[in-house]
C-alpha cells in the first residue's frame, strides 16, 4: 500500500476509515492492469461471493481482494490492519508490536506477525538505484576492544556501509549492507547495485574507495570527491 508523504492521521482515516473503503482500494489496486485468473489465466469475472471478490467466467475460481496481499487471513478488522500498517509506515521504528497490540486491542504474537509481514512487503525492488548526490559510509555496530583501534578485525563487530541519498540537502532513500571487511571488493556490491552510473559520490578518505571510482560513469567519475 502507498501512503503519500505528508498524509495525516485525519486524512488517512477519511480515505480509509472503513472496511469498504480498505477492500474497495484493494480491490481497484490488485486488478489496476486488468482482470486474470491467478488459476487459468482468462481475462473475463463476475461478482464473487462476497462483495470485491472476483470470480472467472471459465473456470469458478472466486478471489478476494485480500488474497495474496498483507491483508490475507487477517484475525481482526481490515480497517484496523490498514491504520496499523499506516503507524508501521510512518513509525520512525517502525513501531513496536507491544505497543501496537495495546493500541489496537489485538495479541502481541498478532500484532508482531503482522508486522513482520508488513516490514517484508516494504522490502526494496532494487530496480531504482540512488542518483543525484550520494554519500556513502561504513561503520561498526559493537564494542570496541582493547587493541583492536579503528578498522581492524574482530569478531565481535557488525560491519556495515551504508549509501544515502541527498536532494536540495535533504536526505532522501538509502540503502545498507553488512559486509565481511572494508576491502573495495567488500565495498563494490553497494556501488554496483544501489547507486546510479551518474550518481556524484562523497566518500571519507578511506583507500577502499579508491578502485570504486570506475564503478561510476565519467559523470560520477568527475562527481566522485572525498568529503
Amino acid at each position: 500500500m502507498k501512503i503519500n508523504k505528508g498524509l495525516t492521521r485525519e486524512g488517512f482515516r477519511n480515505s480509509f476509515g472503513s472496511s469498504d473503503q480498505c477492500l474497495q482500494y484493494l480491490s481497484d489496486q490488485k486488478w489496476i492492469g486488468g482482470y486474470s485468473c491467478r488459476k487459468c489465466g482468462h481475462g473475463k469475472h463476475t461478482n464473487g461471493k462476497k462483495k470485491y471478490n472476483r470470480r472467472c467466467t471459465k473456470c469458478g475460481y472466486d478471489e478476494s481482494a485480500t488474497s495474496h496481499t498483507v491483508f490475507h487471513k487477517l484475525k481482526f478488522g481490515i480497517d484496523k490492519a490498514f491504520e496499523m500498517t499506516f503507524d508501521i509506515v510512518t513509525g520512525k521504528k517502525g513501531a513496536n508490536s507491544i505497543w501496537l497490540a495495546e493500541k489496537y486491542g489485538i495479541k502481541q504474537t498478532t500484532a508482531w506477525y503482522f508486522r513482520q509481514k508488513v516490514q517484508l512487503s516494504m522490502k526494496s525492488s532494487e530496480r531504482f538505484p540512488l542518483e543525484k548526490e550520494v554519500h556513502v559510509d561504513e561503520f561498526e555496530i559493537g564494542t570496541p576492544k582493547k587493541g583492536e583501534p579503528g578498522r581492524s578485525p574482530s569478531k565481535g563487530k557488525i560491519r556495515v556501509v551504508i549509501a544515502l541519498e541527498y536532494r536540495e540537502g535533504k536526505p532522501g532513500r538509502g540503502y545498507a549492507k553488512i559486509i565481511e571487511d572494508y576491502s573495495s571488493e567488500s565495498l563494490r556490491p553497494i556501488f554496483d547495485t544501489h547507486i546510479h552510473n551518474d550518481a556524484s559520490v562523497v566518500t571519507d578518505g578511506w583507500s577502499g574507495y579508491s578502485p570504486l571510482k570506475k564503478t561510476i560513469s565519467q559523470v560520477g567519475t568527475e562527481a566522485f570527491r572525498q568529503g
